[in-house]
């Protein structure tokens, strides 16, 4: 068969994708605290598992390397780099700033501007300052108040070097894992409180997008969104397919439609793919292809999410979307395949006008430790040395030439 050649749009942007508490080491966190906490501690013996692995510790050590990250993103010839902010670091107590994070921020995302490398700058990554914590986090309607006021000192210190803004990263995944099967910190169950979390996740985006456009009225601001695709078990069976609607709308559209009017682009995070039946075991996977982690790889199901979008008439940018795969043998064509679908969704007329391939490094992946490996660069957890795996080399072809060649 002859070699498709999938052109993309000028001026799409293409980048990589991380957040701060995943990579950059030496913070203090209630993420940080729970992967110390006896809980988390005798869950992991019990499994036999070694907790070094399970505690962030130094990540990358990016807050010092950021220059080598920024040397990966050039090799990658990305054009545009999604990194997040530490919300503990720079207010470590309430109320009180750290003069010399805020500059070391600043001097981050300078360095990024001076390589010509565009910023979509996150604000909150899941991770929350321990004093915030003890007066009850996010389920504590000071919450709103607190997060204005960090809103506030990120505008007035950084926003000038901004160019999109993410300031809430799938917060419905912290509902989910910390409210409803208890997976994450807080480590609650089917517990009522997460309905104070959702409206308090609400009420802080819609103040924080008028606080940046107060001072930059032509701000690109946005949330970025944990998506799913979903299809019927059984095409023909009408509940299969009344389960795909319901999850349909409550995974990709509820907490969305609550926040219309209150942003300039979508952002997208694709990872997820299920078959759904009425009946039990809900979730029938074929699961032909699996990541390390035990995703099925269902690459069809982008072009689905960006369909589904396109009502809102807002530009989508693609802010995650990886594979772990230690071998690196499928993240190749996981590449591919997933930018068929974007390049099909873009054909069909949906504005879609970025990609970020999460991640740029091996990072440390939440309550699953260091074994799962997204990176388009190992990184020694010694040396931290960073070694760009045969898949950047093809990723980086796909930047450099903005298409994708298809063999």
């Amino acid at each position: 068969m002859p070699k498709q050649i999938l052109k993309f749009p000028a001026g799409f942007l293409w980048g990589s994708a991380t957040s701060a508490y995943q990579i950059e080491g030496g913070n203090t966190n209630d993420w940080s605290e729970w992967e110390k906490s006896e809980v988390r501690s005798n869950k992991l013996e019990k499994e036999g598992k070694n907790l070094d692995d399970y505690l962030c510790g130094s990540a990358c050590k990016s807050y010092e390397l950021f220059g080598e990250d920024i040397k990966c993103l050039k090799e990658l010839n990305c054009s545009a780099y999604r990194l997040g902010l530490e919300w503990s670091r720079l207010e470590p107590e309430a109320g009180k700033f750290d003069k010399s994070a805020i500059a070391h921020y600043r001097l981050i995302l300078k360095t990024l501007k001076e390589n010509q490398i565009k910023i979509v700058l996150t604000l909150w990554h899941w991770t929350n300052p321990v004093w915030l914590i003890k007066q009850g986090g996010w389920e504590n309607q000071k919450v709103r108040q607190y997060f204005s006021r960090y809103a506030r000192l990120i505008v007035n210190e950084l926003g000038d070097l901004v160019d999109f803004w993410v300031i809430l990263n799938e917060p419905l995944m912290i509902i989910g894992h910390g409210y409803l099967d208890g997976k994450f910190p807080p480590n609650k169950k089917f517990n009522p409180t997460l309905f104070k979390v959702i409206y308090n996740f609400l009420a802080v985006h819609k103040q924080s997008y008028k606080i940046i456009h107060n001072r930059y009225p032509k701000a690109r601001v946005s949330l970025a969104m944990t998506t799913g695709a979903f299809t019927p078990a059984n095409i023909y069976n009408p509940l299969d397919r009344l389960m795909v609607k319901l999850a349909n709308y409550f995974r990709n559209d509820w907490f969305l439609n609550r926040l219309k009017g209150y942003f300039d682009y979508i952002g997208v995070n694709y990872y997820h793919h299920d078959r759904l039946s009425w009946r039990p075991p809900f979730r029938k996977n074929l699961n032909k292809k699996i990541t390390d982690l035990g995703w099925e790889i269902y690459p069809a199901g982008l072009e689905q999410v960006l369909k589904n979008y396109q009502k809102y008439q807002k530009p989508i940018y693609i802010l995650e979307n990886g594979i772990a795969d230690a071998d690196d043998k499928l993240r190749p064509d996981f590449i591919k395949d997933h930018l068929f679908y974007a390049h099909q969704a873009i054909k069909q007329g949906i504005d879609v006008r970025g990609y970020f391939y999460w991640s740029l490094l091996d990072n440390f992946e939440w309550a699953e430790g260091y074994w799962p490996k997204f990176g388009l660069y190992a990184v020694d957890r010694k040396t931290f040395k960073r070694t760009a795996r045969p898949s950047a080399k093809v990723y980086a072809e796909i930047c450099k030439n903005n298409r994708v060649v298809i063999s």
